[in-house]
């Protein structure tokens, strides 16, 4: 499955986005709503996604944190399920670990009663900046897989300071989706700069210096790909259709590990 994420076409509304990934050939894409959209909003777009023959991947994103309300996150929670999405993205901004464990606990529980999986997406400049983070908070909350998962972003991994290799001491039921775009093997060192990088400047699969075929050689064959490709200069150069459809062409590039094969390994 290879899904369109919201933030590869953040210029283009809910709708749009859903067009875009249809248009261009995905099997899925991912929204980004506010936490105080309606649930017939909602509810449209579930039916727009299902009429187009898309899976709704995720909904972003749970931003926990000292100047957040929890309630927001339970919110959108409910949007997720209206929707019909697999996942709700979440990161978390909380100075303290153990502010960050007490709402994932409870955003955790409260989709124990739902088909939505909690995804936690560790990044460098939040404070889930490493895998082994990402990891460790599920695994102190006992979490189960079918409740929560971690999110690995390639470039966010890279810039962490992992490695496709550190992925082998992961349960694979512990690794819910997958993020691909590229960028140069070393980023920035100021924290600042890593998060511009990531929302600004990501490059293609295949353009650049991420370790991309080896990184999806390590997870598992059936893990949703979704592609996150923030570009300033895509954006500015293509509408968001054409867009979809280039990074899709991109990522179906990387995807061929053996060139007697076609897309996905389908002769």
């Amino acid at each position: 499955m290879i899904s369109l994420a919201a933030g590869t076409v953040l210029d283009a509304g809910p709708a749009a986005t859903l067009d875009a990934a249809a248009a261009a050939g995905y099997d899925a894409a991912g929204l980004r709503l506010a936490a105080d959209t309606d649930r017939a909003t909602a509810t449209r777009l579930r039916r727009r996604a299902a009429d187009q023959g898309l899976v709704l991947l995720d909904l972003e994103v749970v931003r926990l944190g000292p100047d957040r309300d929890l309630d927001e996150a339970l919110r959108l929670l409910d949007l997720a399920v209206e929707l019909g999405a697999r996942y709700l993205l979440t990161v978390s901004g909380h100075p303290e670990r153990a502010a960050t464990l007490d709402q994932l606990a409870t955003l955790v529980g409260a989709a124990h009663t739902t088909p939505v999986r909690v995804a936690v997406e560790f990044m460098r400049f939040t404070r889930i900046p490493t895998l082994a983070d990402a990891v460790g908070l599920l695994d102190e909350l006992d979490a189960d897989p079918a409740d929560a998962a971690v999110l690995v972003d390639a470039l966010h991994l890279q810039r962490s300071g992992g490695s496709p290799a550190d992925l082998a001491a992961v349960p694979g039921t512990r690794i819910g989706y997958v993020q691909v775009c590229d960028g140069p093997a070393t980023g920035p060192a100021d924290l600042d700069a890593v998060a511009d990088e990531a929302r600004h400047h990501r490059l293609a699969p295949g353009e650049g210096e991420l370790p991309l075929r080896d990184l999806l050689a390590r997870l598992p064959a059936d893990l949703p790909v979704s592609v996150e490709v923030q570009s300033d200069r895509l954006a500015a150069e293509l509408d968001p259709a054409d867009r979809a459809r280039r990074l899709l062409e991109a990522t179906q590039r990387v995807l061929v590990t053996d060139p007697a094969t076609t897309v996905l390994g389908q002769e």
